[in-house]
């Protein structure tokens, strides 16, 4: 049984005859790895293969963008098929990649080299230092001008027009990016002047509002998901998670369905910032959601994540596919959370420990926090243990009569 007989049954003459049935195998097991469905990979292929015999290309060999573009063409139908085709090949390491672009690509590809090998940050890291450097230099130098013409000038207009666009707390870090890629400028000559003395806003800890959601509102909002659709008992899931334990995103995307332990009634969370594990007790409303979700929710896949994409590829959940699921939701329930994220069932979940009489201690413990402060941040206003925390006040002794 060859690969394409796991979607077709019986292979069709046209690909068996076909000169590039290689590479038709070798992009049927890749679709197969990404556990599409049989008709949207029968699509996939027979665009794949009438692309490929048009192009008059010799099987195998490397290919680069601009031969996708001239083999697929641009037309509608073969757009996604040149996306999973390329997809194929660069997992394979056939695609070369696109060549960049611009008068600056060799000092970014030269920092990029110094941010991970000298400092060794991490690529997500990375992106965001060349995202935040990419557009001073689109900003500051748009007519192709030198690194050396870059003046004290040039970036206070930059940081004032990207002051509009973001918060005081995203700024507070894009100018740490611009600073360190000043600094490294400096360091091998490549500006005139020493540019990196750049003033950073000041964020102070607690003063933004509180973000926890009165508990009434958090219920309503979990019971307006529609959960008709396996996606609706997803989100259901990850959002009853985040509300009843507190669990961030991070930790949502990471969990299995082997941590589930049904005899014990519990399920285990790693902890990836504190580099710990948690046992949590499951209550019952949880455990029968668990079990309808399962049933009714998660496609079937062979991949050991709880929670999957719902469309192919299949693969666990992000973080950022998260936060829009957050965004989705809120607009459906015609409420104003999409204003927030997430975070603020953290928050809530908190908040209401708090409420409960639940000291700070076991509350961070919880939560995957090493110190109180962070815990702090979730409890920043509580108006009903202020009150309790407030003295009595003495009332004035009246004096006696006669006294002096």
């Amino acid at each position: 049984m060859t690969l394409l007989d796991h979607f077709f049954g019986r292979v069709p003459d046209r690909y068996t005859r076909s000169a590039h049935l290689e590479d038709l195998a070798g992009f049927a097991g890749w679709l197969r790895e990404g556990e599409y469905p049989n008709n949207t990979a029968q699509r996939l292929l027979s665009r794949t293969l009438q692309a490929l015999e048009s192009s008059g290309r010799r099987p195998g060999g490397r290919w680069t963008c601009a031969d996708l573009e001239q083999a697929f063409g641009h037309r509608r139908s073969f757009r996604r098929a040149r996306r999973r085709f390329g997809e194929f090949l660069h997992g394979v390491g056939r695609l070369t990649p696109r060549p960049e672009t611009g008068p600056h690509r060799s000092v970014l590809a030269g920092y990029q080299r110094y941010l991970l090998q000298t400092r060794g940050l991490a690529r997500s890291t990375i992106g965001q230092h060349l995202a935040e450097v990419g557009a001073l230099l689109k900003d500051a130098l748009p007519k192709g001008q030198r690194l050396r013409e870059l003046t004290v000038q040039h970036i206070e207009e930059h940081l004032q027009h990207r002051a509009a666009q973001i918060s005081r707390r995203f700024l507070q870090s894009s100018v740490g990016c611009l600073r360190s890629f000043l600094r490294y400028c400096w360091e091998r000559h490549l500006i005139a002047r020493r540019l990196d003395g750049l003033d950073r806003p000041v964020c102070w800890r607690d003063e933004r509002p509180p973000r926890a959601l009165k508990w009434s509102r958090v219920q309503q909002f979990l019971r307006s998901i529609d959960r008709t659709r396996s996606s609706g008992w997803r989100d259901f899931m990850i959002l009853h998670l985040m509300a009843h334990y507190g669990l961030r995103t991070g930790e949502i995307t990471r969990l299995r369905v082997d941590w589930i332990n049904w005899s014990d009634r519990t399920l285990w969370v790693e902890q990836f910032k504190t580099r710990s594990w948690l046992r949590l007790p499951l209550m019952n409303p949880t455990l029968a959601a668990l079990r309808e979700y399962l049933r009714k929710g998660r496609p079937p896949s062979r991949r050991g994540e709880l929670f999957l994409r719902a469309k192919a590829p299949i693969g666990p959940m992000t973080s950022g596919a998260l936060c829009e699921l957050w965004k989705a939701r809120a607009h459906q329930s015609g409420s104003d959370l999409a204003k927030s994220s997430p975070y603020a069932l953290r928050h809530s979940f908190a908040m209401r420990l708090l409420a409960r009489g639940v000291g700070i201690k076991l509350i961070g413990d919880l939560m995957g926090h090493q110190s109180l402060r962070s815990t702090a941040v979730y409890l920043r206003l509580q108006t009903e243990a202020l009150r309790d925390v407030a003295l009595p006040v003495p009332r004035p002794r009246q004096p006696r009569r006669g006294a002096a």
